[in-house]
């Protein structure tokens, strides 16, 4: 690990949150693109997102929303494009990769990166004031099989994987399958801590992070991020130990600074990077640390090389 690389963030906009904390989190293919700007501009180099219905907000994982963000992104930033998958409560692995394959095949609007699971996991909410938890039957179910069929798409089609972990056992469980040549010896660690109302993940402690960063492979990145729950301790951290951040409104509301919109997020990471006497990456030296090959130029850009 070395600390003097510079500093990832990635910004993770929306997920499946809602807008009772916070009006600025986006739904519509627009207000996503307005959030990847600000972020962008704030020193984010990657860009995570879920589609998502543009009135309710509900998770939609229709190829036209997925295509609209893309599109504004690569017109306005050179951000790399990080979508979530499909949603896991459809069964069919085509249905969860569609909206990446779609655009596999254009130089300018393939996706860089898509993120993998590696294991299942209770994600019942736990109400430390009625001491209770709010469900005690919900699971994010993700077998191996699954895993197994998802990673055999992406490695036909060679695309990037993150390696999103919740817990040290989901890492080992990573490794096996780098094992078997189905995930690249060269992938991006994105471990996953939990706050409070979210017991099933990791919590935010040195030892924590130390057992996560003990299984990653040499020269491979990792990242931090923490969901339902304030990433700023564990950020510090992966600063000063040369990991990377993730954070955004899709994690946690962050009402402790207000109603902060995503680029407002990404200053307070960059700030402390900088504070810390770390830079901050751009996206061109984000693709080069994770080793992911430069993009094409964006559409505006051929075609005024064009005329």
């Amino acid at each position: 690990m070395n600390n003097e690389l510079p500093l990832i963030i990635e910004c993770r906009c929306n997920e499946i949150t809602y807008r009772q904390d916070n009006p600025a989190l986006p739904y519509s293919p627009k207000e996503i693109v307005r959030e990847a700007v600000r972020a962008w501009e704030a020193g984010a180099s990657i860009f995570h997102w879920h589609g998502r219905d543009p009135e309710s907000g509900k998770p939609r994982n229709d190829v036209e929303l997925y295509l609209e963000v893309i599109q504004g992104i690569r017109e306005q930033t050179d951000l790399l494009i990080h979508p979530t998958l499909g949603y896991i409560t459809q069964n069919q692995v085509e249905d969860r990769v569609r909206h990446i394959l779609a655009v596999n095949d254009d130089p300018v609007l393939r996706v860089d990166m898509a993120p993998v699971d590696f294991g299942s996991l209770n994600v019942d909410f736990w109400n430390p004031q009625a001491k209770q938890f709010t469900s005690y039957d919900q699971v994010y179910v993700n077998t191996r099989a699954n895993l197994k069929a998802v990673l055999e798409v992406f490695t036909k089609h060679n695309i990037y994987v993150s390696s999103v972990c919740w817990d040290v056992g989901q890492m080992r469980t990573a490794r096996c399958f780098q094992e078997m040549g189905l995930l690249p010896r060269e992938t991006f660690w994105e471990f996953v801590f939990t706050g409070e109302v979210m017991p099933a993940g990791a919590a935010v402690t040195i030892p924590g992070l130390q057992a996560f960063v003990a299984e990653v492979p040499a020269g491979n990145q990792w990242l931090a991020l923490c969901w339902n729950g304030d990433v700023m301790r564990v950020a510090a951290w992966a600063i000063t130990l040369g990991g990377h951040v993730g954070i955004g409104l899709g994690d946690y509301a962050y009402t402790r600074f207000g109603k902060p919109h995503n680029g407002e997020l990404v200053e307070k990471v960059a700030k402390m990077a900088h504070t810390l006497g770390r830079e901050v990456a751009t996206p061109a030296q984000a693709r080069e640390i994770l080793k992911i090959p430069p993009r094409a130029f964006a559409r505006q850009e051929l075609q005024a090389t064009a005329n």
